[in-house]
């Protein structure tokens, strides 16, 4: 076997590829989804005085002077207390996507990461848009899109939200919310309005991680893998992963060989925090959007060396009382309430660091504890994986530039390779490869390594024992590619279903500084006494994260809005759900797609945590209340108003808002948490993974991620992920020891 293989620091930039629009949609496609996005967020220039309304540019929303410099006005009170040039705000309200080449590259890369299927519907809705508008405009219009004026298209999409037919609504939100985050990740104008820094205001110069060494592949003969022997392959790096390689390197050190396989790529310290537009595409799972197949929710997950360690929020919390007691009784998996599992979460808190001691809560975190306690609703301090540090940084979902926070890079996978434990990044495991004796044992993967070239090398790894940790998406599809016939594989997903409600306040809160989630409120995490309901909790806010789930209404509110960033902060209703989905492949990627829909009771808990957040805001004399909710007016404090009338004109918009609800598919749900497709179970006919993490049905195989749980955590899976490999680990190293292999002194 001629191949070699040798070790490579990080110097070499990653190879991206990121097809051409024609490769997706043909010109005249292309043209109409450019003119979709310049109505979603439009050009808006001053009418000059006798301007001849033919021949005007239909994508330019045209003002009067006294709109336009209205809009400046308020612009200009946005961004206080800044005081923006005029030519900051007209640059800012000229702004759209069709003369910005960044948004069509952000648009790109999102757009090449759907499933074919949705590539090709979108193909067809533009072709119609295009040539046979009538049926799809609610209009009898019959001129193409792009040529409409601007003011009838805007009639069109609102027509789109409110439209009887679910595809409508569906494609309405689809389109608003990815023109929207598109807009934000790319703007040139927007960090200049609202004062928006590249970096937090303590940013020095990233810091430097461990000087990982990947391993490097190369085939002379294309058509024959390379080939690599282990004792444990661990497949991904994230929570799961980090903490199996460490149990594994702290047993044995070197007289175990273990090797750990990402798909995703590392990046140094030094890189960090990303811009918005690399740093999404770089870290998350197809750039950070990926939809359910009904549209109904957004899915966040990680995808980089690390994974969900590295662009999670550091929220640290353990499994409430009421959780491990389902799952110990109800589940029959009896270690959940005892002092193993205990110990497992000791351990994992005690690495990490984990602490509230040191968090300094910046505004909106502050907020949320202060305006619930007022209420009389229990509220915390959420503790942080920063090794007790002040780590009062919003940034480090984009990467955390100084190495505090604790995850697997910065907190387990350090001292595994001072062990010996060895990396490989840009490795997608295929499929588990069997030994079929006596049953399914397992005695490796297969899969394709990339380069950061763009090289391809197929590549089979041998070992001894193999561990999934590809997490809740990926976990089940190389289970099921690996020809395992367990119809539980996919099945039970959580998603923990989220909504959003913004504040608008008088002073500026710089929200992009201070931790990103440092409080929570838990009066509502139980309200069917059976463990299911709601947190509320703070939110990331880099403008990317927060600002797309704002409300669209139209293209002008929708700008103005996005400008009151410096003075506004988003919170989450987050729910415990009870129902569940299913994770498939794709038949022509092989990608995973998510079959979910939140239920009438999921979203009534989370309507209720939507409630509960307008009244911490409206007790924390919050200017303006805004609900992600379609099609619904925001709450606006009026000057002068006596404060009884006030307060009856609010608990009246409550009212609405509770009966207006969170309707689908047109409010957004999002989710950061996924949960349960390869489920652990008392009995091989309840799920795929036993007791101690080893797939039924096979022998050396394991699931070590958040993919096992039970059911849903109801808390940021961090801590629950990371004690449960724990455990799993644990019981490796017990099957390694019955096969000889010798723990070390």
């Amino acid at each position: 076997m001629a191949t070699t293989i040798e070790t490579a620091p990080l110097s070499a930039p990653v190879h991206v590829d990121i097809p051409d629009a024609l490769d997706i949609f043909n010109e005249a496609q292309w043209s109409v989804l450019m003119a979709l996005m310049d109505t979603i967020i439009p050009a808006i220039r001053i009418q000059e005085s006798g301007q001849n309304t033919k021949g005007r540019d239909t994508s330019t929303m045209y003002l009067p002077s006294s709109e336009y410099s209205d809009a400046a006005i308020k612009l200009r009170n946005a961004a206080t207390p800044l005081n923006p040039t005029p030519d900051t705000l007209e640059a800012y309200l000229a702004e759209r996507p069709s003369e910005n080449p960044v948004f069509a590259q952000v648009l790109k890369s999102v757009l090449s990461n759907i499933p074919p299927s949705k590539q090709r519907e979108l193909r067809i809705l533009l072709s119609i848009l295009n040539t046979r508008p009538g049926s799809l405009l609610l209009t009898s219009h019959a001129t193409p899109f792009p040529t409409l004026p601007l003011a009838d298209r805007v009639k069109i999409l609102q027509n789109w939200s409110t439209s009887s037919l679910w595809s409508l609504r569906t494609l309405f939100k689809s389109m608003t919310t990815l023109g929207k985050l598109a807009h934000i990740r790319s703007s040139a104008a927007f960090p200049a309005l609202t004062g928006f820094p590249a970096v937090p205001a303590a940013w020095a110069g990233g810091a430097s991680s461990h000087p990982y060494e990947f391993l490097q592949f190369h085939a002379p003969d294309p058509a024959k893998p390379v080939e690599v022997a282990t004792d444990v392959v661990i497949v991904g790096s994230g929570c799961g992963a980090g903490v199996v390689a460490s149990r594994l390197a702290g047993e044995f050190g070197a007289g175990v060989r273990v090797l750990v396989l990402e798909k995703g790529r590392h990046f140094d310290a030094s890189h960090f925090p990303m811009s918005q537009a690399t740093g999404l595409g770089s870290l998350f799972e197809a750039g950070g959007v990926v939809e359910s197949d009904d549209g109904s929710v957004t899915v966040t997950a990680g995808s980089c060396f690390g994974g969900g360690g590295t662009v999670n929020w550091s929220a640290s919390l353990q499994p409430q009382d009421f959780v491990r007691a389902e799952w110990a009784r109800e589940r029959k998996l009896g270690f959940f309430e005892g002092e193993e599992f205990q110990g497992c979460l000791d351990r994992v808190w005690e690495t990490m660091g984990c602490t509230g001691d040191a968090v300094r809560p910046n505004h909106a975190n502050r907020i949320l504890v202060e305006g619930a306690k007022r209420l009389g609703y229990q509220a915390k301090v959420v503790p942080q994986n920063a090794g007790g540090s002040d780590h009062y940084c919003g940034y480090c979902t984009l990467g955390c530039w100084n190495g505090d926070k604790k995850g697997p890079v910065n907190g387990w996978f350090p001292e595994a390779a001072k062990q010996g434990v060895k990396f490989v990044e840009g490795m997608k495991v295929d499929r588990v490869i069997f030994e079929e004796k006596k049953g399914k044992i397992a005695r490796g993967v297969k899969g394709v390594w990339t380069s950061r070239d763009g090289e391809k090398v197929q590549v089979v790894v041998r070992a001894k024992k193999v561990v999934i940790s590809c997490g809740t998406l990926w976990s089940p599809v190389v289970l099921m590619n690996s020809g395992i016939k367990n119809p539980q594989i996919g099945k039970n997903l959580h998603l923990h279903p989220t909504n959003f409600v913004s504040g608008v306040f008088d002073e500026d809160v710089q929200p992009w500084e201070g931790g990103c989630l440092t409080s929570v409120v838990g009066s509502f995490e139980n309200l069917d006494s059976k463990g299911h309901g709601v947190k509320l909790e703070a939110m990331s806010m880099m403008p990317s994260f927060c600002l797309p789930f704002l409300p669209w209404a139209s293209g002008i509110d929708y700008k103005l809005l996005a400008a009151k960033y410096r003075h506004l902060n988003t919170f989450i209703a987050i729910c415990r759900d009870r129902d569940t989905g299913t994770i498939y492949r794709d038949p022509t990627t092989g990608r995973p797609r998510i079959t979910y829909t939140p239920s009438d009771f999921d979203r009534a808990h989370t309507m209720r945590g939507v409630l509960e957040l307008c009244r911490i805001l409206y007790g924390h004399s919050a200017k303006e209340i805004h609900p992600s909710i379609a099609g619904f007016a925001p709450f606006v404090r009026k000057e002068g108003k006596d404060a009884e009338a006030e307060k009856k004109d609010f608990e009246a918009w409550l009212t609405r808002l509770k009966a207006h609800g969170n309707k689908l598919p047109v409010s957004p749900f999002a989710s950061a948490h996924q949960m349960g497709t390869c489920r652990m179970s008392a009995k091989a006919k309840e799920g795929v993974v036993d007791s101690k993490g080893r797939v039924w049905g096979t022998q050396g195989l394991y699931v070590a991620d958040a993919s096992v749980f039970p059911s849903a955590s109801g808390v940021n899976p961090m801590v629950t992920t990371m004690a449960i490999a724990d455990w799993i680990g644990k019981g490796v190293c017990e099957d390694l020891k019955g096969e000889g292999f010798a723990a070390r002194l």
